[in-house]
Parts: C-alpha cells; structure tokens; sequence
C-alpha cells in the first residue's frame, strides 16, 4: 500500500494495484482487510509504530529524535508520504489517526521543553506552541515528499531546533 501510494496517491490506488505489488491474491487481500481503506490504516499503524521507535530509541533530547525522524523518512520516503499525505485522504478515520499522531508528538516536543520555561502571562501554552511548530514542520516534510526532496529532510533538524529555541527565548522575555 504505501509503495502504491506514493506513486499515484491514496485516492488512485486500487485493491489490484496492491494485490500486484504485493505479490498476493485477491484471496490473501481480503483475508486480511475488508477493503483498501483498511489496508492503509493497517499500513499507517505499522509505519507509525516504526517511527515512533526510531524517535524513542534517539533518546531523551529534541534534536536528536527529530533527526532520527528526518533520517527515517529519508531513508524511506513511501512511509513518510503514509504518515504526512496518504492517511489524510482516506476519510474521517484517516483523518482522526493523523490527529492522535500529530497529539502524540506535540507532547513529546512539551517533554523536551526546559522545565523552567516560564510563559508570560497570556503567553501561548506549551501544547499550543508544539502544535503550530508542527503544523510548520508538517508542512514543510509534506512540501519536500511531493516534491521529491525527500533526501534533504535530515538537514532540516538543526534549523527546527533553532526555532523552537528562538521561541522559547521570546516567550520568556519580558
């Protein structure tokens, strides 16, 4: 599914297209899954499940893990586009997978925070700012999957770190 999907997109792949790449008959296909839906939220929950162990074994520290994120996406661009693009079209479900994702890294990025991080009154919460930090680098890793420059996604941690640093500064200056 996710090879098929990152040639054509979500929305073009066929249960035949999968069945073909997979080498499998149409029996095998749908004695796992109902439908082709089901086979990318299968393909979601196992590549998700993988790169959240690469971020967990980088260890306690933000640039590292998203390094080890970045490389992993580079190294294999097809889960990526899963993750950041594919899910996205699948409907509601895909929709609300993504969502817990997205929950479940913007409280890793609150983690990494110093904890003496103190917000000025009326300042954004720290979850806040983790989701728009995400939301920009979501954008960006979608930008680069479709536009083939999936190598130059490790390259991107050192500069991400960077603004999460300068906001945190600007967030505790009076």
């Amino acid at each position: 599914m996710a090879q098929r999907a990152a040639i054509t997109g979500f929305l073009d792949v066929t249960v035949d297209d999968v069945i073909v790449a997979a080498r499998a008959s149409r029996r095998t296909f749908y004695e796992h899954f109902a439908n082709r839906e089901e086979c990318m939220y299968a393909a979601y929950d196992a590549i998700h499940d993988d790169a959240m162990r690469v971020v967990t074994e980088a260890g306690p520290a933000l640039e590292p893990a998203l390094s080890a994120l970045l490389r992993y996406f580079a190294a294999w661009p097809a889960h990526a586009r899963v993750l950041c693009i594919d899910i996205l079209a699948v409907g509601p479900e895909g929709l609300a997978r993504h969502e817990r994702t997205m929950a479940e890294l913007a409280a890793a990025i609150v983690r990494y925070q110093d904890p003496q991080d103190r917000r000025a009154p009326g300042a954004l919460r720290n979850d806040d700012v983790a989701h728009a930090v995400l939301g920009a680098v979501h954008r960006i890793i979608q930008r680069r999957l479709i536009d083939g420059r999936h190598a130059s996604l490790p390259r991107l941690a050192p500069a991400i770190c960077t603004l999460l640093a300068a906001e945190r500064r600007a967030a505790v200056t009076p």
